[in-house]
């Protein structure tokens, strides 16, 4: 067959064309960065360091990415959109990983599309096509690129990068949450600290796709928190006395003491050592010490101190609030849960 001279000119230049612009091997050279679903466009996924890409056009600094691994099967369903396979269904996304039950590689977030590649016992294999900001990306020097590749950005300099990264503005405002029990996290897709009440007043600082960055204030009962060297560990044998020789020591600690029971009482205001009205225990010991202990009650252990008759000896597990009281000479715990 003999092709017009027109056809070869052009497969000639197709052959010339540099090979990243039809497939590059690419890792992400910082801690973590957004998998896009465009250019600056909804986020799909945070990607890991390290985690290999399969690179492929390029418009300005960002670069077409796909992104391939292992996903837990009961967390997809079958949603057949835009000419892909699944979804994520999780709330609050799903972990994509190097193989079945192995290394994290990225954060997928819930609602992301994905394309079913096969299946392995629970999991599925599944791949996505997004973008991804150039210089946060490691690409192999041995590869032909388009001009010069981008350099790796270090991550202690990613933001003093040549060319920054569009980021959102800083917005102010006040917000409430939707419902009842809305997770606060640390950062996009990290760990819960708080669950928060619908009427939780916060104050929003910034926006990036579908995440909004706040802030709360408020108050926390003083003897709540734990002492800087409390470990957890429940302390058992401590006496009285050794409260008392050394406070600093005990001072927000856990211990278990066997105590005998006298009586439940309510605190007047003299008693500085609680609030007004707590509830707390008067109790003799620990152990054969004569002295008195008090123990202040939490609301969900109330019923059943309620139900101790007088005298009767008990085991409690109780945090120092006060290794010894200045007003009543004795020390003051408060009650986690009586065994």
């Amino acid at each position: 067959m003999v092709f017009p001279q027109r056809t070869l000119l052009a497969v000639g230049l197709f052959l010339l064309l540099p090979a990243a612009a039809f497939g590059q091997d690419g890792r992400v050279a910082v801690a973590e960065e957004n998998l896009r679903a465009a250019p600056d466009g909804v986020i799909l996924a945070s990607v890991l360091q390290d985690t290999e890409l399969r690179l492929g056009a390029r418009q300005g600094q960002w670069r077409e990415a796909t992104l391939e691994g292992w996903i837990w099967d009961a967390s997809v369903a079958v949603r057949k959109r835009d000419g892909h396979d699944l979804a994520v269904t999780p709330s609050n996304g799903e972990n994509l990983r190097a193989a079945p039950n192995g290394a994290i590689i990225a954060r997928l977030r819930q609602g992301m599309l994905l394309d079913e590649i096969e299946r392995s016992s629970r999991w599925v294999r599944v791949r996505r096509t997004g973008w991804i900001w150039e210089p946060s990306l490691r690409i192999d020097a041995a590869q032909p690129t388009e001009g010069a590749a981008a350099p790796p950005v270090p991550r202690t300099t990613r933001d003093a990068a040549v060319t920054p990264r569009p980021r959102p503005a800083p917005v102010t405002g006040y917000a409430r949450p939707a419902r009842q029990g809305v997770a606060l996290l640390a950062a996009p897709d990290r760990d819960t600290i708080a669950t928060l009440n619908a009427s939780a007043p916060l104050e929003v600082l910034a926006r990036d796709g579908n995440w909004t960055r706040v802030r709360m204030e408020g108050w926390i009962w003083t003897p709540a928190l734990a002492a800087p060297a409390d470990t957890g560990a429940v302390l058992k044998g401590v006496t009285a006395a050794a409260l008392a020789e050394d406070p600093q020591r005990y001072q927000g600690r856990l211990i278990e003491w066997s105590v005998q029971f006298i009586a439940l009482e309510f605190a007047e205001k003299i008693r500085t050592d609680f609030y007004e009205g707590e509830p707390f225990i008067l109790a003799r010991g620990p152990g054969d010490e004569v002295g008195f202990v008090y123990l202040a009650v939490p609301p969900d252990r109330l019923e059943q101190v309620r139900s101790l008759t007088p005298l009767q000896r008990i085991t409690v597990v109780a945090r120092v609030r006060t290794p010894r009281s200045a007003l009543m000479d004795a020390p003051v715990l408060d009650l986690l849960r009586i065994p």
